[in-house]
């Protein structure tokens, strides 16, 4: 393997678990929270509204990496 297909591969990853973090931030921020910032699920399970948060600020590291490895590997 040559270094443009590890860095292909690289921002696949990268890309997918960006994804991820925006799906998660997505599905986090239509919850119903109560005064406290929690919601309770009918499974018993506490989910906070600050996580939502740092799904975003992950959703936006994982695009500003994306892209800017993107850029470099497209430039050489």
């Amino acid at each position: 393997m040559n270094k443009k297909t590890i860095g292909y591969i690289f921002i696949c990853i990268i890309g997918c678990i960006t994804a991820f973090c925006i799906w998660m931030y997505i599905e986090k921020a239509k919850l119903p929270y109560d005064a406290n910032g929690t919601y309770f699920s009918e499974e018993g399970i506490v989910y906070h509204e600050q996580a939502k948060e740092v799904y975003g600020l992950l959703s936006i590291i994982g695009l500003l990496i994306t892209s800017i490895l993107l850029y470099k590997l497209i430039k050489k």
